[in-house]
């Protein structure tokens, strides 16, 4: 079979190296190169996280978590993969029912997650400020290097025989109902069984070109970085009340994310960051570290995500036939790039994946007042 996989990022260039690992004869196709500014590829966290997964990514997040720890070996390249765990912290007496409510959920899906309060909260994160009142931690999550990871994808779908076909950007070629391939830029043509849509933000227009009428929209999401600390925070963080991610990168840069919004461009997928939302998100990170109130913004920088309205990405044939989706991963596609890759591929070539059913574009609620709310929000300030 012959496959043609637009875009790739982690998921598109995923995809393209299970398929070729499986015999697939791929050609991998991206307008600019895997992980290139602004896609949510290259302005990701990089978070590994298994805990918190909405109920149809339980099966797939905890495959995900035991292909991280052998992945850098099965790629042949450094991912910076650092398995310090994840940290969900509550900070009152009414916010710990949710982490209540996350461990009991959590351990129903058989997810390992602990229960940590007191001294043991303390020694998984002796920085944290001392509000923390409960904790949930998953001692196999952690973190990983998004852009490196896309690019030992793509290199490592090419040593299985994918062709690579960067700096293009291409549009589907349809022949009657049926997509056959897709034209690139510069007038090349790539043939192609089937055509994998994975282009993150910029597949909305393109589905949207298709006259295919999807709740699917692109947002931009900003992140900030401060200069070098010494170590403070094995783990990665979240809160319960607070619109915050939180990491120590392998450098010694404590990484600021959460959804904080970004200021779209224009209708294309173009983002800058709102300085309003900057001030916002560091006191946020320094509330939960107050550690971090010595340290200086370095960075500040944005990017573009595909979001859906259920928060559940689109995966599977949509639209003409030949035409296969895997987009709208909502900000929590990382941690299972690898699965959804394995699983996209089988898919494909093999059976259909029961997994993936509950990710099918047939549920989408295409059409409907909140599905066209939900498509037409500007930026949240």
């Amino acid at each position: 079979m012959r496959i043609v996989v637009i875009g790739s990022g982690v998921i598109g260039a995923s995809i393209a190296y299970h398929l070729a690992r499986a015999g697939a004869g791929v050609a991998l196709v991206d307008r600019s190169g895997p992980a290139a500014m602004p896609s949510a590829s290259w302005a990701s966290a990089g978070g590994l996280r298994s805990q918190g997964r909405h109920a149809p990514e339980h099966a797939i997040t905890k495959a995900a978590a035991l292909r991280w720890t052998t992945l850098a070996d099965e790629l042949e390249a450094d991912l910076e993969v650092s398995l310090g765990g994840h940290l969900h912290i509550a900070e009152t007496a009414e916010e710990a029912a949710a982490v209540e409510a996350r461990l009991a959920g959590d351990r129903a899906a058989g997810i390992a997650v602990a229960r940590l309060e007191g001294a043991a909260l303390r020694a998984a994160a002796p920085c944290l400020t001392p509000k923390a009142v409960l904790g949930a931690f998953s001692a196999g999550d952690g973190q990983a290097h998004p852009g490196r990871t896309a690019i030992a994808f793509a290199q490592a779908a090419a040593r299985h025989g994918a062709t690579c076909h960067f700096g293009q950007a291409a549009r589907l070629r349809l022949v009657g109902d049926r997509a056959t391939g897709v034209v690139l830029q510069d007038g090349g043509e790539l043939d192609g069984d089937r055509v994998v849509l994975a282009a993150g933000a910029w597949s909305v227009a393109m589905l949207a070109d298709l006259g295919l009428d999807l709740p699917l929209r692109w947002r931009g999401l900003q992140m900030l970085l401060s200069d070098v600390a010494t170590p403070l925070l094995a783990p990665t963080v979240t809160a319960v009340g607070r619109n915050l991610s939180l990491k120590q990168s392998p450098s010694g840069q404590m990484m600021v994310g959460g959804r904080w919004f970004a200021r779209p461009l224009g209708d294309r997928p173009a983002v800058e960051p709102i300085d309003a939302h900057v001030a916002r998100q560091w006191s946020s990170a320094v509330a939960v570290v107050p550690a971090m109130a010595r340290l200086k913004l370095a960075q500040v920088w944005a990017g573009v995500e595909a979001q859906t309205l259920d928060s559940l990405p689109l995966i599977g044939p949509a639209g003409p036939a030949g035409l296969y989706l895997a987009t709208g991963f909502s900000n929590h596609g990382f941690q299972i790039a690898p699965e959804i890759g394995r699983l996209a591929a089988a898919d494909m070539l093999e059976r259909p994946q029961p997994v993936l059913e509950a990710f099918r574009v047939g549920r989408a609620m295409a059409g409907s007042d909140r599905a066209a709310t939900f498509k037409a929000e500007s930026c949240l300030l």
